[in-house]
């Protein structure tokens, strides 16, 4: 009952009220509108955060976060799963087989995801918009692509590092499931290794191996490289103008 309500309604009462600060410090600074909207993502992507986790409920008493399913309790609780980054509160039912797990703060979850989106955007604006003497589209790579590097730990390959061995074993068998019209054959997972970088989650059978995190290591490993690539970029065109202006000007001070 708390989380359903309680939350919601802290929710939206620290929104409004992030107003009266914000309104404050436009009137007395005149930030740019980029500056503007970096504050507002970020005040809502904390407020997302805070709520997600049930403003610290989720991490002193999971079980009140999660409550009862029915009135009657037909369905006990079983399983409390709490991720701190990204954040994700998982209550595990006796029925969950039928309908899966059930997430009471996901909201907050996308209110977080949705604040820091607004806010890394503006900051790359204002990034991309200051002069430099690496061009434009260097600088935004620069800045894009070790965002996107992030994202996809924080979304793709951190919420199945953190996974219990139990559900490692979920996930294994899931992966090897044959398609629906194959009638399936006995699947026995014989071991599982996690490696941090490459990153990768290894599930070994009887007929081979299958990494669960494949596809994300490949997009962080092509971010980071881009990363590389477009800070080089920007050195390089930085350096450069760096020379062309000292040759200019030969008694100038670097």
């Amino acid at each position: 009952m708390v989380t359903f309500f309680a939350v919601p309604l802290i929710t939206a009462v620290l929104l409004g009220a992030g107003f009266v600060p914000y309104r404050v410090w436009t009137l007395g600074r005149r930030p740019s509108r980029q500056a503007r909207w970096a504050v507002i993502g970020g005040y809502v992507a904390a407020v997302g955060y805070a709520a997600s986790t049930a403003y610290g409920f989720a991490f002193a008493d999971p079980v009140a976060v999660c409550g009862q399913r029915t009135l009657d309790d037909d369905f006990p609780l079983v399983h409390v799963t709490v991720d701190p980054f990204p954040p994700d509160i998982a209550c595990q039912w006796t029925d969950s087989g039928e309908y899966g797990a059930s997430h009471p703060t996901a909201l907050g979850t996308w209110l977080m995801w949705a604040g820091l989106a607004v806010a890394v955007g503006a900051l790359s604006v204002l990034l991309v918009r200051r002069e430099s003497r690496a061009a434009p589209w260097a600088r935004a790579g620069a800045v894009g692509a070790p965002v996107v590097a992030a994202l996809i730990w924080a979304a793709g390959i951190d919420p199945v590092w953190e996974l219990s061995r139990t559900d490692l074993n979920d996930r294994c068998l899931h992966f090897k499931t044959v398609p629906p019209e194959t009638k399936l054959v006995h699947i026995e997972v014989l071991d599982i290794e996690k490696s941090l970088f490459p990153p990768s989650v290894t599930c070994t059978y009887s007929d081979g191996e299958g990494d669960l995190i494949a596809h994300q290591r490949t997009a962080l490993l092509v971010s980071l490289v881009a990363s590389a690539g477009f800070a080089g970029v920007v050195l390089t065109q930085v350096s450069a103008a760096r020379r062309s202006h000292t040759g200019k000007n030969p008694g100038s001070s670097v």
